[in-house]
């Protein structure tokens, strides 16, 4: 094994030997280099160098839209980057998927003056910026050394991967590449968790046990959609992101939308929605003051809640649970800070006023087949898992599951409406 291992962390690697399977369009920046499209097109080929030629390719960014791309080179040099033809725009998963800016600005990327072209060696102090170009071959034996010194001294476990390491989502290249190599070395230390959904990935399996979520498509068959701090126009952007596919579930159905959010954002524009600006971290407020609401305008059914869920009142939680511990007695203030959560209260904390947050409450409870979702950037802050709690809850106790239309609060993806 430990021959084995040398023999692995010694052997040279050169550049143009880690290329070579790449061939001219890794050499031009094409970001899946043999990734495999279902194109009918081919690409254009010519015996002359000097004549255009048209290389598929597709952004593998970390907004999982996954644009398909003709990349369009002349001696070797991209001249432009444009959206792939698409087959029939009236068909959605069939129509031309439009990239956005960032990915047509691949070029300037690419060839942009302050992008590292070669490896640099630190020759000085940490933070002094003091750097020197050395060779690939040097590069990989240098980290092929330190990679033997460290397993040898202190062992595999020292070896940590980080968060993030690689392009995201490549097939060739990136995590999982760096991953199947680590392990080949005898291991290493993983990361715990994500910065992506830390919070409600932890959270989510008190709710609903495990991850659920219908897809967009669904929205088609609502007839409301309230989204919390959930910005697709600008994190799941282009004609293959998400954004996309709401608009088009949109066209459909005409659903009246809500988006609730600290920003006024591409979303709220482009989804032509009403917007509630919401102070940051009082999300989980909000909620208590809606479902005050539904308690007070008597538009929460006890019996189907609990049903469906363990905890909304007293008549249902365990027997070992403490007095008047269960969410509706918080809601009316029956628990040990003894605070009614009404929509005044909740106004107070969140900013948006009292009558609309009511109005807010009716509208969810009367609504035939309301969405629910939330983004993840409410999580991200101290205690964020209790307002992707609250979210969560909301689809139980307006009713708005199980039927075409609703999804459970959360943003993930599941074949069922729920």
């Amino acid at each position: 094994m430990r021959k084995a291992l040398n023999t692995l962390l010694t052997e040279k690697l050169t550049r143009r030997t880690f290329l070579n399977s790449s061939g001219k369009a890794a050499a031009v920046g094409a970001v899946a280099t043999s990734t495999t499209f279902p194109f009918t097109a081919s690409a254009e080929t010519s015996a002359q160098a000097s004549k255009e030629e048209v290389k598929y390719s597709a952004c593998l960014v970390n907004c999982g839209s996954r644009c398909p791309l003709k990349v369009h080179v002349k001696d070797g040099v991209i001249s432009y980057i444009d959206s792939e033809d698409g087959i029939n725009d009236e068909v959605f998963g069939e129509h031309q998927i439009t990239p956005c800016l960032r990915v047509r600005a691949n070029r300037y990327k690419t060839y942009n003056h302050d992008r590292i072209k070669s490896p640099l060696l630190r020759v000085g102090k940490r933070g002094e910026g003091k750097f020197k170009k050395i060779s690939w071959d040097e590069a990989t034996t240098l980290i092929a050394d330190k990679l033997k010194y460290t397993i040898e001294k202190h062992g595999n476990e020292a070896i940590f991967y980080q968060y993030g390491t690689g392009c995201n989502g490549g097939n060739i290249h990136g995590r999982n590449a760096m991953r199947r190599f680590l392990s080949s070395t005898g291991g290493y230390l993983n990361y715990h968790n994500s910065y992506s959904t830390a919070q409600i990935s932890r959270i989510e399996p008190f709710v609903y046990g495990k991850g659920h979520g219908s897809f967009m498509s669904e929205i088609a068959n609502s007839d409301l959609v309230v989204m919390f701090c959930q910005n697709l126009a600008e994190t799941r952007m282009s004609g293959g992101g998400q954004i996309y596919e709401v608009l088009q579930a949109l066209e459909k159905s005409q659903a009246k939308v809500i988006i609730i959010d600290p920003r006024y954002t591409d979303s709220s524009i482009g989804l032509n929605a009403e917007w509630l600006p919401i102070r940051p971290g009082t999300d989980a407020a909000l909620v208590a003051g809606i479902v005050h609401t539904l308690v007070d305008e008597g538009l929460a059914d006890d019996d189907f809640i609990n049903k469906y869920a363990t905890g909304w009142d007293e008549d249902n939680l365990p027997a070992t649970a403490p007095k008047n511990s269960s969410y509706k007695s918080y809601i009316m203030g029956k628990y040990n800070d003894g605070i009614e959560k009404t929509a005044e209260w909740a106004a107070d904390l969140t900013r948006i006023p009292a009558a609309r947050i009511r109005q807010l409450a009716r509208e969810m409870a009367s609504a035939n087949n309301a969405w629910i979702s939330q983004g993840w950037g409410l999580q991200r802050t101290a205690n964020g898992e209790q307002g992707c709690r609250s979210i969560m809850m909301l689809p139980v106790i307006t009713k708005q599951f199980g039927k075409p239309g609703p999804n459970t609060g959360d943003w993930l993806y599941h074949e069922e409406p729920y």
